[in-house]
Parts: C-alpha cells; sequence; structure tokens
C-alpha cells in the first residue's frame, strides 16, 4: 500500500511538472496566383556591333508564396519556473509554399531562433535570430497589413532583377555591400532589414496600452583596423482602445571599412484609429544612408535622405474587408517613389481567408533618369488571387 501511494505521488509530481512547461506547434501557409509585370534593363551585347542598352517589358503569371504573410511553421516552448518567471523560447522557420525550399536564404529557422526569460512583472529578454524592434511596429499604420498590395511594405516577396540591372548600368554604387539591395523591391519606401542573427532583445510588459522594446546585434565580423558592423533597434507603442501610436527607430551597419561606418537608418512614427465603420492609418518614416556614396550621374556625394509618407484605409464589411493604399519616398539624390494597392479579403472561417488585390509602383526618377534615355525599370505592377490558413 505505502508503494502504491508513492508511485502515485511520484506520478502526480511528473503530471504537476509536466503541466508548467508547455510547447506549442504553429503555422501559416500562403499561396497565390500573379501577374506581374516589370520593364527590366537588358544591357547591350558586348558581341553584336551598334548594340545599345534597352528597356524590355516582361509579364510572368507565376505561384507565390506569401500574399499576405509569409509561409511558416514554429514551436514555442515555456516553463514556469515559479515566482511568476518562465524559460520561453521560440523556433520558427520560413517557407516558400510554390516550391517547398526554406525561406530566408535556406536558414532552416531563418525567421526566429531563440531563447530566453520572461516575467509579467519585468517583460521579455531573449538572445538568439531576432526580429527587430522596429520591425516589430514597421506595419502599425498599414490598415492593408503590410501585404503584397500595400504600397509601403518593405517586407514583400516581389523581388526583381531590378537594383541588379540599375547597379550594372551605373545607377548606384554596390559599395559598400548591401546599399542597392533595399531598393529591389516592388515597394514605394526604401526598405530594411527585419531579422538579425547574434542579437539581444528586451520587451517591456504592456503598462495600460505602453509598450517598448530594445534590440542590439553584435555583427561578429571584426578584424583588425575594421569594427564590426553592430545593428540597434528600438521602439515604443501606446494601443488602446480605438488608438494606436507607435514610433521605431534602426541602424543597420552595411560593409564596413577602416575608415568608414556606413549604415542605413530609419526612424519611423506611426498613427491609427478604429471609427468602427473603418479604420484609418499614416506613417511617416526617414530613410537615411550614411556614408554611402552616389555616382557622379546622382551628384556625387552622400545619398540623401529619403522622407517617406503612407496612407491607407480598411473598411470591413461583414466577412469581407476592403483595403486601399497609397505611399511615396522622395528625397534630393534618388528623387521620388510612389505605389498605389488596393485588396479585398473574405474570411471563409476563423483560420482561413481568400484574398485578391492588385498594387502598382514607380518610384525613384532621378536614379531612373540617370539610366540610358527612356529608361523605366522600377515600374511594376502585381494583381493576385490566393488563400491564407493558420494553425
Amino acid at each position: 500500500m505505502k508503494k502504491t501511494l508513492i508511485a502515485l505521488a511520484a506520478l502526480g509530481a511528473m503530471a504537476g511538472a509536466h503541466a508548467q512547461s508547455t510547447v506549442t506547434l504553429y503555422g501559416l501557409l500562403d499561396g497565390n496566383i500573379q501577374s506581374f509585370k516589370t520593364n527590366i534593363l537588358v544591357p547591350a551585347s558586348a558581341t553584336v556591333p551598334g548594340s545599345v542598352a534597352t528597356i524590355q517589358s516582361a509579364r510572368q503569371t507565376r505561384i507565390e508564396s506569401g500574399g499576405l504573410n509569409g509561409s511558416r511553421w514554429g514551436l514555442r516552448v515555456s516553463e514556469d519556473i515559479g515566482g511568476g518567471m518562465a524559460i520561453v523560447g521560440n523556433l520558427e522557420s520560413g517557407l516558400n509554399l510554390d516550391t517547398g525550399a526554406s525561406g530566408q536564404g535556406g536558414l532552416l529557422f531563418g525567421r526566429r531562433a531563440n531563447a530566453g526569460i520572461s516575467s509579467s512583472s519585468f517583460g521579455t529578454l531573449v538572445i538568439g535570430r531576432n526580429s527587430s524592434s522596429y520591425d516589430d511596429v514597421s506595419a502599425d499604420h498599414a490598415m492593408m497589413g503590410a501585404t503584397i498590395f500595400d504600397p509601403s511594405n518593405t517586407n514583400n516577396g516581389n523581388s526583381t532583377t531590378n537594383a541588379a540591372a540599375i547597379s550594372a548600368a551605373g545607377g548606384l554604387t554596390t559599395s559598400p555591400a548591401g546599399a542597392v539591395a533595399f531598393l529591389n523591391r516592388n515597394t514605394a519606401w526604401v526598405g530594411f532589414n527585419t531579422r538579425f542573427n547574434n542579437s539581444v532583445k528586451y520587451t517591456t510588459p504592456n503598462f495600460s496600452g505602453f509598450s517598448a522594446s530594445g534590440m542590439y546585434a553584435f555583427g561578429e565580423d571584426k578584424v583588425p583596423g575594421v569594427k564590426a558592423s553592430e545593428s540597434v533597434s528600438a521602439n515604443l507603442k501606446y494601443a488602446n482602445g480605438p488608438i494606436l501610436v507607435s514610433g521605431g527607430y534602426q541602424s543597420e551597419a552595411l560593409a564596413r571599412t577602416a575608415t568608414t561606418k556606413p549604415a542605413l537608418e530609419n526612424v519611423l512614427l506611426n498613427a491609427a484609429y478604429d471609427f468602427g465603420v473603418a479604420k484609418v492609418g499614416a506613417g511617416f518614416n526617414r530613410a537615411k544612408y550614411k556614408d554611402v556614396v552616389a555616382p557622379a550621374s546622382l551628384g556625387g556625394g552622400n545619398i540623401a535622405s529619403q522622407n517617406e509618407i503612407s496612407l491607407s484605409v480598411a473598411v470591413p464589411l461583414g466577412a469581407t474587408t476592403l483595403s486601399a493604399g497609397v505611399a511615396r519616398s522622395k528625397g534630393d539624390t534618388l528623387g521620388k517613389s510612389t505605389g498605389f494597392g488596393v485588396q479585398a479579403l473574405y474570411s471563409l472561417s476563423k483560420r482561413s481567408t481568400l484574398y485578391a488585390g492588385a498594387q502598382t509602383t514607380k518610384g525613384y526618377d532621378k536614379l531612373i533618369a540617370s539610366l540610358p534615355a527612356g529608361s523605366n525599370v522600377d515600374k511594376i505592377t502585381t494583381y493576385g488571387v490566393g488563400l491564407r490558413h493558420t494553425f
């Protein structure tokens, strides 16, 4: 009898310990069919006498992943260690639904891989590969939800050969590495990196609608005479009832040398209000290249800041939500870029959504003007229809 009671007590203890630890499997599958059109600069042939660079229109019908959100699967873990504290971790793997390949350049857990400690009183501290604090609030203004149809979305999936073509034609130097990459999207805004390796990130609890976050990435690429390319990001947010106001800052290092510390800085302010019959949002961003030199065709010197604005609205109509948005980026060196987008969402169930939309962007007119006469390589138009399912 005594042994039975001991065994039952042991089983009870094990069950209690198990109840204090959780592992959650989750995911999102998002695929769409698109009609995608862009104008591509075709360089002159080195083997054909008299050949000149031409602009050719390219239209493609294709299946793509991540129309509303990037497809993914992940694991969240949490162990209660008492005193209102828990050990937490998150592994999240991006995937391309159209090919089955891993996203984020083939990384196994490219979206997120972190572990740390959390408390309801002091917040959460994690280390590893994290989303930046700036990225966490980057779409607070976007009533279109930062989808591929949102003209201010700087992290959508439609990359083209336009940036490479611009660089090949001398439109913008690729030194330091990465300076051109942010132009390689069908969006009006310049863009930024959304995730960082080797980073530490802290997020406060929610204090009556107020919250904040900060992230530091070590870079870990220091060599004699050249400082590591560390990056820093932060946000501050107030969300209470129909009102949302947030701000974000990010400075991400580009490839550094012994004499220069090039970086891309973004400073963002968001505001949104839910009127019930409609939600409206506005975003204001300043993208600044530091120590990134423009070619002579663009006036030389450092690339001037881009001042960016986005306005959008979403109207719920039962199971359907209609949204529209406009975005612009303008600066003295690259010129202006403007985009427009519309989309419709239809909720099939709590977890499944049908969507359709269109977006067109034409931009960086001074950059385009520095290319051969008649160039229009940065005009992109996308039409699409798709399905998103979460689990």
